[in-house]
This record gives C-alpha cells, structure tokens and sequence, in this order.
C-alpha cells in the first residue's frame, strides 16, 4: 500500500473569518472533481462546517450545525490524517489559528490565502504563518463580497480580488480568476499525484469486486458531480448482490450505506484518504446501555420511528479502538434515522449493527434536502433511496 508519501501536496486555505474560506474549498473540490483530478478535503477546525453545510438551506444548518473546541486532543488527531494522507489534499484551518495548532500548518506543503482589505491585522498574521510554517505559495487572493474578480499576476504566484463566494450559493465561485486558481491546484496534484498510483489502490483493495464511485456518476450523470437520490437504483443494477465489495470515491453517507446493506452480510471495504492503511471496514460497535466517552447518543421514539441522533463531542473519532463502541437498543418494530455528523465508516457500522438487530427500516438523514433517505427496508412500503421527512425532535 502507498502512504506517507512526503511528495503528497496539502494546500492550506487561510485567512480571517467570514472572507468565504468554506464556499471557496466547496468550489475548488467540485471543480476539481469535474476535472477528475484525485484529491481529498480535510476541515482542520471543529467548527461543524461540511460540503453539507454549503448545500443546505439556511435554516436547516443554524439548526444541526455544532461547533466544537480546540482541544489539543483535536489538534494531535487532524496532524496524524494529515501525515498518513493518501491523496493530495485542499486543507481548511479557519480562520483564527493559535500557536497550539501550529503544527497542522507544518504538516502542509503549500499555501492559499483568501484575505480581506478591511482585515489587515489578519493579512499580517497570515503572511506571518505562512512564513513560519515553510510553506510555499501558491496564491495570496482578497475576497469581495459584490464587484468583478481580477487577475493582478499569475507568477510567481496566483493573485487578484475574488467575488462571489456567497454561502450557500455553490455556483457563484466563477471567472478568469477561479479558474486560473483551479489551473494551478490541479497541476500541483497532478505533478504529484499520478493518476496510475489510483491503480495502486485498487490493486491492493481487500477484495476481487472494487467500485470507483467517480467513474459510475460519470457513467450515470455526467453532467453532475453531485449523487442524487434517484440515482441508487441504476448504480445497484451495475453491482452484484451479496458479494464482498470495496468502494472507492467521494458521496454522501446514504450512499455507502445502502452500498454496506447491498454487499452484506459479506466483508464491505471503504477508502479513507485520511488513514495509514487506506481500506478500511466498518469499525466494531455492539448494543449497549453504555455511554462511549466522546460519542453523545440521544433516542427519541415516535409512533413510527425512533430517531437516533449522534454528537461526536471532540468533533473528530478515533477510527481504532480496542473494544467494540457501545450504542444504545431501539424498538425493532418500527424504523431508524440516524441523525448527526459522523464519518461513514460510523455510519455504515450503523447501520449493520441495527439491520443485523432487525429494526424495520433504517434511513440516513440527508441535510441538503432536509430528509432522512432510506437505506435498508424489509416492509413494503419503503425502499432503498426513498426520501422522507425527518421528525422534529
């Protein structure tokens, strides 16, 4: 397996706050992504941002996101993804880095600066930072919020006024500017990232069956880069049921937990570009009245379904643990949404342990539409990539 490689670009994102950092990375990954250029994004803050928080509404993130604390905890955990990453990375810090998380700048390469005229406080101690952690320049860029981007210079970095980062809106990031910056990015990862060593992954993918989700929405939609409900039913027809499979690339956790129940009860395999070993299963977890430390289980029971929503407390979990995570029972007779921010290997491990417990049906709530999406069904009425609303707890 290839990891650690010390030639593996981590572009930081930097700058003040409320300069459009999160609508720049959700822009770049997305353009990047149409590009086919192989690439990972990592939040280094426990602000509770996500791609889902840039494609929902409003309300619905004022409503389920949670900031978290910079606890050093935090910190030791996102430099250990950033030294073991396996893919070239787009790394966002937030915008009021202390000295205590100054090892995570160090452990990237490069650098992208999105900073603000009014801030220039901010502009000093990001240049600063940037000195300091050795990182190499890659573009140093103000963001407006209304007016026309402009190109300053193109050498020997990128710089110029971006506009248009507007939240929420993930169409606005556009322009002879964004896409010289796109132009830049993807020459760096593909100088040092070549497409073959993707080969190198799938070859050393635990089982014979490996599925590469980029290439089949490529096949299904090309015209998006974003999975949508209704396509489930023309990826499952490509996929042969009850084998043992391994699923590489980017989508939303409804989707490789509907991947997970298509494959049981065989061995099921997710690419994490985060850890040592990339592959990796579902992590172990058992019934248990049992509160694990870092993870804040509630249940919340209504006539038709129970609503199980997880808070990881530290905002980041720890993959290895040396005894099965405990999660509580819940009625069997009536379905299950699982509610929260998690990775998806939590999600997935989920989602078997509560099919294996024989609940009806289990759904995953989805925020860029504000509804749960069913995963498993064993009664009539629903089926794999419904979508349904999510109860008010």
């Amino acid at each position: 397996m290839v990891n650690q490689v010390p030639t593996l670009p981590a572009v930081l994102i930097g700058g003040p706050p409320h300069a459009g950092k999160s609508v720049l990375l959700y822009s770049l990954t997305h353009a990047l992504r149409e590009q086919g250029i192989p690439h990972h994004t990592i939040r280094a803050c426990p602000d509770g941002e996500g791609n889902w928080s840039q494609e929902s509404d409003e309300q619905t993130v004022s409503q389920i996101r949670v900031k978290g604390d910079w606890s050093d905890d935090f910190v030791k955990r996102i430099c250990l993804d950033l030294e073991h990453r396996c893919l070239p990375l787009l790394v966002d810090i937030g915008g009021r880095p202390k000295e205590s998380q100054a090892c995570i700048l160090r452990q990237c390469t490069h650098s992208l600066l999105l900073l603000r005229a009014d801030k220039e406080d901010y502009t000093q101690l990001w240049l600063r930072l940037i000195e300091e952690s050795g990182l190499s320049p890659l573009a140093q860029l103000y963001s407006q919020f209304v007016g026309t981007s402009t190109i300053s210079s193109q050498t020997p970095i990128l710089t110029g006024i971006l506009t248009g980062l507007v939240r929420n809106d993930t169409t606005a990031a556009k322009g002879p500017l964004f896409d010289a910056l796109v132009k830049h990015i993807a020459t760096l990862f593909n100088s040092s990232f070549p497409r073959e060593l993707k080969n190198v992954f799938f070859e050393k993918a635990p089982t014979k069956l490996v599925i590469d989700l980029d290439e089949a929405l490529a096949t299904i939609a090309p015209s998006t880069t974003r999975w949508e409900t209704d396509m489930l039913t023309p990826l499952l027809a490509r996929i042969p049921e009850h084998t043992p499979m391994s699923v590489y690339g980017v989508g939303p956790h409804w989707l490789y937990a509907a991947l997970l129940v298509y494959a049981d009860p065989q061995p099921f395999y997710q690419f994490n570009p985060r850890q040592q070993f990339g592959w990796m299963q579902p992590v172990p977890l058992e019934i248990s009245n049992v509160q694990f430390s870092e993870v804040l289980v509630q249940t919340h029971t209504y006539q038709y379904v129970t609503v199980l929503s997880i808070n990881i407390l530290p905002k980041h979990l720890e993959y290895f643990h040396p005894e099965p995570l405990p999660f509580p029972p819940v009625r069997t007779d009536i379905g299950l949404i699982i509610d929260g921010s998690m990775p998806s290997w939590l999600m997935t491990a989920l989602v078997r342990l509560y099919k294996e417990l024989g609940v009806a049906w289990i759904a995953a709530y989805y925020p860029p539409q504000n509804k749960a999406i069913i995963v498993y069904s064993r009664v009539v009425r629903y089926n794999p990539g419904d979508a349904i609303p999510k109860h008010s707890v």
